[in-house]
């Protein structure tokens, strides 16, 4: 039996079309494993973060970042 993956949070400002089409399963997209998403965050509706910073899952999971607000 698998385990479940533990809760980890991520900013509700980033987003990428795999979110958007299969919601929180967007793990399971194909394009999303094969790395070829582009995320951007709502906020700038760019690549960067209000604070500059790239947007990713692991970037924007960052509760220290400034611009972060938890999902």
């Amino acid at each position: 039996m698998e385990s479940a993956l533990p809760y980890r949070p991520r900013c509700i400002h980033l987003t990428c079309k795999s979110m958007q089409v299969w919601g929180e399963d967007f793990e399971n997209d194909p394009e999303y494993q094969a790395g070829m998403v582009e995320f951007s965050c709502t906020v700038t509706m760019q690549g960067s973060g209000p604070d500059g910073g790239h947007t990713c899952v692991e970037m924007c999971s960052n509760p220290e970042r400034p611009c972060f607000r938890e999902y």
